[in-house]
């Protein structure tokens, strides 16, 4: 189940569309994955562990923004001047500055993320924190050349490889003997390096951070069952 049939929002602010859309794409490439055979039983489990408390948290801002449709027309009938009436919505604009909301969620609790101890970037209501934290959306970044780094993933995972020797190639290799669709982007950039924080970044489909790291792990092949649906890895 995905958008209206999983959940119903008030009918303001697009909230609805925007989480039903990422449900939709969350639960595609994972369908896709076990069609194609490269997906673990694990992996369809993950869908409502990642997105339920995604449309949970989006419902409670959507609220927020249902309450002005509800007072402006009492204040109208209550005989609020049009100066009172321009104030209010005036000191309500945030609630449409709300890329934060659409765009800033992270999937915490995922089974299929290599989390990562610490503490979690900032979120914000009106802006995107950027940051390859694991679990969240990757951050875009316009390389020096005019591209979109976005331009340049692939459709199923992308190992983004920003270390300048190839160090990824081994995981990408064991992708491959595995049937893991798997991008190599080899990226030399400074502004891609700088916002992107580490040497190695492992995008998923959907454009969300799977694991990152400087170096590729001693058991790539356990990480590869952890972000595919498979054992745990450590």
């Amino acid at each position: 189940l995905a958008g209206d049939s999983a959940h119903q929002f008030y009918p303001v602010g697009g909230h609805g569309a925007n989480t039903g859309i990422a449900d939709a794409v969350d639960l595609g490439w994972k369908l896709a994955a076990r069609v194609q055979g490269w997906g673990g039983a694990r992996l369809l489990d993950s869908y409502e562990a990642e997105r339920r408390p995604v449309a949970l948290f989006t419902r409670e801002m959507c609220a927020n923004l249902l309450e002005v449709y509800r007072r402006f027309p009492r204040l109208v009938q209550h005989g609020a001047t049009r100066q009172q009436l321009a104030g209010f919505l005036n000191e309500e604009i945030y609630q449409l500055d709300n890329v934060g909301i659409h765009f800033g969620y992270r999937y915490a609790a995922s089974p299929v993320v290599s989390h990562e101890d610490g503490i979690e970037p900032d979120w914000r209501w009106n802006r995107i924190t950027p940051t390859t934290w694991p679990g969240m959306r990757a951050p875009s970044v316009r390389l020096a050349d005019g591209a979109q780094l976005f331009d340049r993933l692939g459709t199923g995972f992308t190992l983004v490889d920003l270390s300048g020797r190839a160090a990824g190639e081994r995981m990408v290799k064991e992708a491959a003997r595995r049937s893991i669709p798997m991008t190599h982007l080899q990226v030399d950039d400074d502004a891609a390096r700088a916002c992107w924080e580490r040497d190695l970044v492992l995008v998923r489909p959907d454009q969300h951070v799977a694991w990152r790291g400087d170096r590729v792990p001693d058991d790539p092949d356990a990480l590869l069952d952890l972000v595919c649906g498979g054992r745990q890895f450590a």
